[in-house]
């Protein structure tokens, strides 16, 4: 990974992206990009399950918690983004949109690498993937059971999850949208993916401490 390699690394990505903040028009970008701005101006959203405000002050979690530096990242630099839609509605991997050559057996090809960790369970995994918000778009025809996460409405991105059956092992595959390098940067997506694959694996039980996911990803 190239921003995500270490802590400091995205700390330091955090504070640009926070900066960047504090140079937008709030109004417009908010309609812009599909959200709405409250009476006090902040942009109220939920991201991955999680209840946020966006303000020219920072991206701050509503009651229990905090915002993670990377979930922080990923939804200021979407708030300050100068790409728009419309979608495409095509969903592809990563490596589709960065133009990088991988062969499908190489670890960057997949960087929800710690998902395996799911090991086929659909029923536990359906439960983590509602919990943050996904929605079930149904089999498709390709035999992929397809989630959809759509907080942030311009950067959609779809879970493709294939049972194992007597031929194949189980796959998951996290998809975008062919518009999301408009949207998005590298680093920014990269950070999505992450956030997303440590929020089905907390979710779900299978990690308790999210640095025993993120450390798969280095």
């Amino acid at each position: 990974m190239s921003k995500a390699k270490t802590i400091q690394s995205r700390i330091n990505y955090c504070q640009v992206q926070l900066a960047a903040l504090k140079t937008i028009d709030f109004p417009r970008q908010a309609a812009d990009l599909g959200l709405t701005l409250n009476a006090k101006g902040e942009v109220p959203l939920t991201f991955l399950g999680q209840p946020l405000l966006v303000s020219p002050d920072g991206v701050t979690a509503v009651g229990e918690g905090k915002a993670s530096v990377d979930v922080q990242s990923v939804v200021a630099h979407y708030l300050a983004t100068r790409g728009r839609g419309p979608l495409k509605e095509e969903y592809v991997p990563l490596n589709r949109l960065t133009g990088i050559s991988v062969s499908p057996s190489s670890p960057s090809a997949n960087l929800a690498k710690p998902l395996e960790m799911i090991d086929g369970d659909y029923v536990r995994f359906a439960t983590a993937a509602t919990k943050l918000g996904g929605r079930d778009l149904g089999l498709s025809p390709a035999g992929a059971r397809g989630w959809l996460f759509g907080d942030l409405p311009l950067l959609p991105v779809k879970i493709d999850f294939f049972e194992p059956d007597e031929e194949f092992p189980f796959e998951i595959k996290i998809l975008f949208d062919a518009t999301a390098n408009v949207i998005a940067s590298y680093e920014c997506l990269e950070l999505y993916v992450m956030c997303l694959t440590v929020g089905l694996l907390m979710a779900g039980s299978w990690i308790n401490d999210p640095d025993d996911c993120e450390r798969s990803f280095l």
